[in-house]
């Protein structure tokens, strides 16, 4: 089951969420019901504890029959969070979140860690933005690109271990990644695609565009 959630990040001028594929079902986190406005999606749901959202976006879905979920404001759990765990036990197998990098460090940090969370219960999660596509690894990942892309390799856990790159400028063969020691920033894509395999540990695979 793919699903889309949209959160309240940077979206720039929308360009990354021209490439829509189907979902079977679309979320958004609370003021993410925004940019759903914007690009003219109707969500299946919208939750949240709606204290940053727009009362008139809130009202015009709710003519349209989309289903409210509303959360109490002092919770443990961000909005984002709220909307993961509900994809993740409506069956979800992979799932893409729009606008979890943004301006806000604390949210995006957060957003990641929640990679980890589904990635613990065999759920993929790809981040995307205006500039960013954030995935974890825990095993083998084709990336899809253009020649020049930049990626960058950042492990998640204290170590990562076994890392073979394929088709990246700076290879690597059993590679070992530390927390504290960021080698892998700043590589880039000889192809159009890339191959990135890991042994053991989690790693953070970032596509951006300077």
């Amino acid at each position: 089951m793919n699903i889309l959630i949209l959160t309240n990040g940077e979206y720039g001028d929308y360009t990354f969420c021209q490439k829509q594929k189907h979902y079977d079902y679309i979320l958004c986190a609370d003021n993410g019901m925004k940019h759903a406005k914007k690009l003219g999606i109707c969500p299946d749901e919208i939750l949240g504890d709606f204290d940053s959202c727009n009362e008139n976006d809130l009202e015009f879905f709710k003519r349209q029959n989309v289903k409210i979920t509303k959360a109490p404001c002092e919770k443990d759990e961000t909005d984002t969070e709220l909307a993961l765990d509900t994809a993740i036990s409506l069956g979800a197998v992979q799932i893409d979140l729009w606008g979890g990098i943004g301006s806000r460090m604390d949210h995006s940090l957060a957003n990641i860690h929640l990679m980890y969370k589904a990635l613990q219960k065999g759920v993929e999660v790809t981040l995307y933005s205006d500039r960013h596509i954030i995935r974890l690894l825990d095993k083998e990942l084709e990336l899809v690109g253009g020649k020049g892309d930049l990626v960058s390799l950042i492990p998640f856990t204290p170590v990562v271990k076994g890392v073979k790159t394929t088709s990246l400028a700076y290879g690597l063969e059993d590679g070992e990644f530390h927390i504290g020691k960021p080698y892998g920033v700043s590589n880039y894509m000889l192809e159009e695609t890339a191959k990135v395999k890991i042994e053991e540990g989690v790693l953070i695979v970032i596509q951006a565009r300077d």
